[in-house]
């Protein structure tokens, strides 16, 4: 952990007193390549330029150290975008494990063919809340963390707009005669269903507590996607929509 009289980009700390005045020593941390400790907190650090060296002073987590992290992204998923924020509290010291929660939007619009002569459309917005589980590691030279993320959820979905093409129906009917031809055919106004999301990403360290977060994921929502017994309503995007999201993490660091 860093001495709390050390600044910027120091690794290591001491005084030194000389003829009364105090003398203040740094280590800096780009001539450091890594430290060892034999467990009696005796450390050897090696410099890029003067090889093996003692220490015998205070120490540093060389992986940066986190109670909470929040974070905000949107991003493209299959036929529509979708926008989240999220809070994550890692349970070791080191990042490597993390409990959280989510809230997301997405909103997608379809255009599904049911045979060789009718296309229908519409559109779907879904707002989903869950828990999601994380594990992570550290790329030290990068100052870049990996993680591979998996949640569960409920979303509610509303569906509107729907539409078709084909054996002439948009001559036959109206837009209130077209909507009640829809209602009659069961097709869904909304509904609730279950959900469960993996991805996988990269967050980079930007400054001090801030993160750049770039991630690639699927998502698998339990729509009952049968209006009738012979009836296939909704296009496999909206089932498992996948994509990709950037976004920001931000968070105080621990020292």
């Amino acid at each position: 952990m860093l001495w709390e009289k050390s600044k910027g980009d120091s690794l290591f700390y001491r005084s030194a007193v000389s003829s009364g005045d105090s003398l203040l020593l740094f280590v800096p941390r780009r001539r450091v390549e890594y430290v060892l400790s034999d467990g009696d907190r005796r450390m050897l650090y090696r410099g890029k330029t003067r090889g093996w060296q003692p220490w015998r002073g205070r120490t540093f987590n060389e992986v940066p150290q986190h109670r909470m992290l929040y974070g905000v992204s949107g991003g493209i998923i299959t036929d529509g975008w979708s926008a989240e924020a999220s809070a994550m509290r890692y349970l070791n010291r080191f990042n490597y494990f993390g409990i959280g929660g989510f809230v997301r939007y997405t909103e997608t619009a379809p255009s599904k063919r049911k045979d060789a002569e009718m296309v229908y459309s519409y559109r779907n917005r879904a707002v989903s809340v869950g828990v999601q589980f994380e594990v992570c590691g550290y790329i030290r030279s990068l100052k870049t963390f990996y993680y591979l993320q998996a949640g569960v959820g409920c979303s509610y979905h509303d569906f509107s707009d729907w539409s078709v093409e084909g054996y002439d129906y948009e001559n036959r009917f109206d837009d209130a005669l077209l909507g009640t031809a829809f209602d009659l055919m069961n097709y869904p106004s909304s509904q609730w269903a279950a959900s469960v999301h993996g991805k996988v990403g990269l967050y980079t360290r930007l400054s001090r507590g801030l993160y750049a977060d770039l991630s690639f994921g699927c998502v698998w929502r339990s729509l009952d996607y049968r209006a009738t017994e012979d009836k296939i309503v909704y296009k496999a995007s909206d089932l498992y929509p996948f994509g990709v999201s950037l976004g920001l993490r931000f968070g105080r660091e621990r020292r």
